[in-house]
């Protein structure tokens, strides 16, 4: 109690300090953050800020679109940003929206029309009673509730407009994407020229590799000659070793044993009377279903086990047995299960064959059946008159509405209760016998249905008790010190690789994770981790120990981080170096080659000359080598009787044009002008691609995600 005075009495103290800490604490986590630099907003486009109360609440909209959270922040975003760099060419280009052309769109918009909320009595789109919704959205837009609804409705419009401006850009820029007939005649020739050549191919493989080393520096050289194709996003690699929490060996044992103890009648501790007592066992249990409920991890199933619920040997012993045995202690999974047989039964199942004579009305009656309930009675009186068991397939595929009609009626095997009642009553009542016909209507029509087998799968009603194999506090408490002792032995200077194999531990790697990754290869999602990678106070080298959405523990080291832009060497080596490699190689071979006929140059490198008939960009088969469109492309400018060198995919070709086979003189190239214009246009996602590229993009949603 004088604890509790003094505490009283330092209330304002307490509170003062409880405050500054708190303070502390979420200062510490927005102002350090993932490397915060002052940013307040989420991002910009060509210098218009994207506003954070729009983005969330865009963002909250995505809720209900079952995406992950990083997901929904990756879809707002590209919206966002495909409005705001759409609307500074729309605005360059001059176009303006109309309220008119917004309203056209929003009524003519299926979703609207097939709103019931605008619908009149006949059930038609009534265009006043939208017009009456939007204005009660503005009148109650003062309200909390309805300045939330009114909010939507005014980012459906914005959307709404956006479309359709973006529609109208595009369609603008379409209109300008007409190929001349000079580029339809080009194309026509260049596909339809062919070539009789023939030539000699030597392998940029006949070089060593050795002979042909590529460097650091000309790597570096080239990426920065072609930027555009090594950027690279921010990413970071890091290097991890799982601890993974599962039971171990004595674990294991014990629940082995716990659930062997349950079998036979044993001895439990009774709080209450401070003693010993008998408990009956599974075997001695009077009522099995209140057994399982006080003793198992999972639930008593009053159910019937076929063969195919159980495991064979399981089930085979099992039906050998007598009712009350008891199997097992058995491994099932993460459970150790014991079962006890509470009877024998079987599940009775029929194969039928039905002819279905529909009627208008009926439930999925197609739409061609017209006839009436009357007409369709009288119907299937007559066909049942008229059929068999040996003509009834027949039967059914003359007058069935029903789709087993191809298959001759026949619907094979049925449990009980899985057909129409009436149906199903039929087939199941013991006096109908197998190969008997007759005539049962229900709402899908008049059957005529017969019974074509009936069979009995043994089955056991069964009391299955399952203790689940969960690590015990002790082997958890293990692990968490392991993966402790492991974070503080990196911490004090000792590497990943070298410590884990003093452990016997194996380290895996995660590379191009980028800053709103969520997933980490062998880590699943891991968004914690992804950000620390990111912190500007994580530095190369630097590990820590976290705590997996599984509950198992990993141990992660930072072991690069690259910024965006320029790809490093490393990273672009292997993809660069087989680009120099084979020009390095290609100039090899061409200072081998000498002389000026096809002839004399093959001697020079000791190759044979062959031949190849009508090469072409559609038919690039140049025999040795492979196929090579751009070989046979070069083709296209060489000049009947010339003799060339051409550098190749796989290597350099010796080539002389023998023939040059041109195709039949076209009186106008329309056809193809008009291709080529048609694939122009249907490319209308490479006009944002291009915009995009054009626009100033700063991206800031990894410091608030």
């Amino acid at each position: 109690m004088a604890i509790l005075a003094k505490i009283r009495s330092k209330t304002i103290f307490l509170i003062l300090i409880i405050g500054l800490a708190l303070f502390a604490f979420v200062a510490s986590g927005i102002f350090k953050g993932n490397g915060y630099s002052g940013k307040t907003t989420i991002g910009t486009v060509n210098g218009e800020k994207i506003s954070n109360e729009k983005f969330s609440r865009l963002l909250e909209a995505q809720k209900n679109n079952k995406v992950s959270s990083i997901q929904a922040v990756k879809n707002v975003w590209n919206n966002v940003v495909r409005e705001k760099v759409y609307n500074a060419a729309i605005e360059k280009a001059g176009i303006v929206i109309g309220e008119k052309d917004i309203w056209d769109a929003m009524v003519g918009n299926s979703s609207i029309q097939n709103d019931q909320r605008f619908k009149d009595e006949s059930g038609l789109f009534d265009e006043n009673k939208l017009k009456e919704y939007i204005a009660t959205l503005k009148d109650n837009k003062d309200t909390p509730q309805g300045a939330a609804q009114w909010k939507s409705w005014v980012d459906y419009e914005e959307n709404v407009k956006a479309n359709l401006a973006q529609t109208t850009y595009n369609n603008l820029v379409k209109a300008g994407l007409v190929a001349p007939l000079k580029e339809g005649e080009r194309v026509y020739k260049n596909e339809n020229t062919s070539a009789d050549i023939d030539l000699a191919y030597i392998p940029y493989n006949s070089i060593k590799n050795g002979e042909a080393v590529v460097s650091d520096t000309e790597i570096s050289s080239y990426i920065t000659k072609h930027q555009k194709e090594f950027t690279t996003d921010a990413n970071t690699t890091v290097e991890f070793v799982k601890f993974e929490v599962k039971p171990s060996d004595a674990d294991i044992k014990d629940v082995k044993n716990k659930i062997t103890t349950l079998i036979t009648d044993h001895k439990e501790w009774n709080d209450a009377a401070k003693s010993e007592e008998k408990v009956a066992g599974f075997i001695n249990a009077k009522d099995a279903k209140e057994f399982v409920t006080n003793n198992s991890d999972l639930p008593f199933q009053d159910k019937l086990y076929l063969k195919k619920d159980l495991p064979n040997a399981i089930f085979d012993t099992l039906m050998t047995k007598p009712v009350g045995f008891v199997y097992g202690p058995y491994r099932d999974g993460d459970y150790f299960k014991i079962t006890k047989t509470l009877s024998k039964d079987g599940e009775e199942s029929v194969k039928s064959s039905h002819i279905l004579i529909a009627y208008k009305g009926a439930t999925r009656a197609k739409p061609e059946v017209t006839r009436t309930r009357e007409e369709a009675e009288a119907l299937a009186k007559k066909v049942l008159k008229e059929v068999n068991a040996k003509n009834f397939a027949d039967k059914a595929k003359e007058y069935s509405d029903g789709p087993s009609a191809s298959k001759g009626g026949d619907i094979g095997f049925f449990k009980q209760g899985q057909l129409a009642k009436e149906f199903n009553d039929y087939i199941f009542n013991t006096n109908n016998k197998a190969g008997k016909i007759d005539l049962v209507e229900t709402s899908f029509g008049f059957h005529i249905i017969k019974i074509d087998e009936k069979k009995t799968d043994p089955g056991l009603k069964l009391a299955i008790v399952a203790l689940k194999i969960d690590p015990s506090e002790d082997t958890e408490s293990k692990i968490y010190q392991n993966a402790e002792t492991f974070a503080l032995d990196l911490s004090k200077g000792k590497g990943i690789e070298e410590l884990a194999k003093e452990k016997g531990m194996k380290v895996q790697n995660a590379s191009k994770i980028e800053e709103l990754s969520e997933k980490i290869d062998g880590l699943g999602n891991q968004r914690e981790i992804v950000k620390w990678t990111f912190d500007k106070e994580t530095k190369i080298g630097d590990s820590k120990r976290f705590d997996l959405d599984n509950g198992d523990y990993a141990v992660v080291v930072l072991k690069n981080r690259t910024k965006k832009g320029l790809m490093p060497v490393k990273d672009a080596k292997s993809k660069v170096t087989q680009l120099l490699q084979k020009q390095k190689k290609a100039k090899l071979i061409h200072d081998k080659i000498s002389g000026t006929t096809l002839e004399e140059m093959a001697k020079s490198v000791n190759k044979t000359i062959t031949s190849a008939k009508e090469v072409s960009v559609s038919n690039a088969n140049l025999k040795v080598g492979g196929k090579d469109v751009n070989v046979a492309g070069a083709l296209l400018y060489i000049k009947e009787g010339d003799t060339k060198i051409i550098d190749g995919n796989n290597g350099v070709y010796l080539v002389k044009v023998v023939k040059k086979n041109k195709p039949y003189e076209l009186k106008n190239f329309n056809t193809y002008a008009n291709t080529i214009t048609n694939k122009l246009k249907g490319k209308t996602s490479k006009i944002y691609d291009a915009l995009k590229e054009g626009s100033e993009i700063e991206d800031n949603r990894s410091l608030f995600y």
